[in-house]
């Protein structure tokens, strides 16, 4: 051997151990790669899953909302002054519609009541305040009989209520 030969066998082993080294320094840089790109996926995983929750919270508190609102407004419709009417006799064939309710009955109108021409001074556009009546006059003379209700209407009750005769 000759010593020319030394320098280029220990720059051979230096080269050697250098591509070792490089391949490990390869290896442990594509492990931290990996590594990273799964803690990303997991971030942007964990972020969405963040933003799902919220979304659900979010709808949660809009439903409570919804439902105390609700429950406002129906107390609120329960507290509320209401008419209450009720036919009651006074004697032979005189008759009151009556308020029992706890608010007015503004603009009532009896809208149907026995054959036409029985019922006499029917309300028509009146108010009844709580506790007041308005009397009329049910005719059962010439073979007509007892209408079993009459039917009436006032200011938010559009629909023609009855109301059954005593």
């Amino acid at each position: 051997m000759d010593w020319g030969d030394v320098p280029s066998a220990i720059a051979a082993l230096v080269a050697v151990a250098a591509a070792i080294f490089s391949g490990i320094a390869l290896k442990h840089s594509r492990e931290s790669a990996t590594a990273a790109t799964q803690s990303a996926n997991s971030s942007e995983r964990s972020a969405a899953a963040a933003e799902r929750s919220a979304a659900a919270d979010e709808a949660t508190l809009a439903e409570m909302r919804r439902e105390a609102q609700e429950r406002r407004d129906a107390e609120a419709e329960a507290a509320r002054p209401k008419p209450d009417l009720r036919v009651a006799l006074i004697g032979g064939v005189r008759y009151v519609l009556r308020n029992r309710g706890t608010g007015p009955a503004v603009n009532v109108t009896v809208v149907q009541a026995g054959e036409p021409g029985q019922c006499r001074d029917l309300p028509d556009g009146v108010t009844i305040a709580p506790g007041e009546g308005h009397e009329f006059v049910i005719v059962t003379a010439m073979g007509l009989s007892l209408p079993t209700s009459i039917y009436a209407t006032w200011d938010g009750q559009a629909t023609p209520v009855a109301l059954p005769l005593p």
